[in-house]
């Protein structure tokens, strides 16, 4: 039911999107068409952000970075997968780097409130699927605590995938460099040298790490203990890690790993039927 779109259109408001699996493409009477033949119709929604993200990297890093992945994963997608993207929200929640010009950013609220409306958008619409892609950390808090809300208000199966928790290729960034990267380090810098290196400016890049607490360890990244932090606690500059060690083929294996196994997962998505559950066996 995927409709047939060039490669190429007058257009590039879908940026990395294949134009036929944009949502904002099609007419109304073809996505009420698309929802009554294929009860497994999914959205997915690129959850980004526009940000400082130190003197080297651009604005829109996250947002950028989300698109282009999506893009290359729904390339990989079989034509019988119907996953549609929608319009990217673009902005989120950047609270933590306002002290930084140049962030845009919603609070929490608005963009609970943003995921929401467009969740029963969709769900009006006759889609039974919603994925929310979050390419930045500062919405993952706000997608955790309200992801379940919309399930519940709207009847979608809604799924959470945090880009930079999937595809990780082992051995590419060494483990000091993990330990406390955030932003603007070394994986960051090296994907977007790779996908749009015009606007990087490596001669600006100045990156900064931290040392960790006694007895805790790395707190602004540890599990047992987590403090809170905002951006200029961490950096001068914003950019949180060593963006030094980057380079463009580092990001390319990056980039290449999440889209692969970010179409593994929409199509899994979009495959999985509806739960079946049983009562549990008793004991003895």
């Amino acid at each position: 039911m995927l409709k047939k779109l060039p490669a190429k259109l007058g257009t590039g408001l879908h940026g990395s999107i294949p134009p036929h699996r944009y949502w904002a493409y099609y007419t109304w009477q073809e996505i009420d068409a698309i929802a009554k033949h294929d009860r497994n119709a999914t959205a997915v929604i690129n959850v980004g952000a526009v940000e400082q993200h130190g003197p080297h990297l651009p604005l829109i890093t996250d947002t950028l970075v989300g698109m282009e992945v999506l893009g290359a994963a729904l390339a990989r997608l079989p034509d019988d997968v119907t996953v549609l993207a929608l319009p990217p929200t673009t902005f989120g929640k950047s609270v933590e780097h306002i002290t930084f010009p140049g962030t845009l950013t919603f609070s929490g609220e608005t963009l609970r409130m943003v995921l929401k409306d467009l969740a029963a958008s969709v769900a009006r619409s006759g889609f039974t699927k919603l994925v929310l892609l979050g390419s930045h950390g500062g919405n993952v808090g706000t997608t955790d605590d309200y992801f379940r809300d919309l399930r519940m208000e709207t009847d979608l199966r809604v799924f959470k995938i945090f880009l930079g928790g999937i595809g990780q290729v082992p051995g590419l960034v060494a483990p000091d460099e993990a330990a406390i990267a955030m932003h603007s380090g070394d994986s960051e810098t090296s994907i977007v040298r790779h996908l749009a290196p015009e606007l990087v400016h490596m001669d600006r890049a100045e990156g900064y790490v931290f040392e960790p607490t006694p007895d805790i360890g790395y707190s602004f990244k540890g599990h047992d203990v987590i403090e809170a932090w905002v951006a200029s606690d961490l950096s001068k500059t914003g950019a949180i890690g060593n963006p030094h060690r980057s380079s463009a083929e580092k990001g390319r294996l990056m980039c290449d790993a999440k889209a692969s196994r970010l179409a593994e997962l929409l199509e899994a998505i979009y495959r999985s039927p509806k739960r079946e559950i049983h009562l549990a066996p008793k004991e003895g």
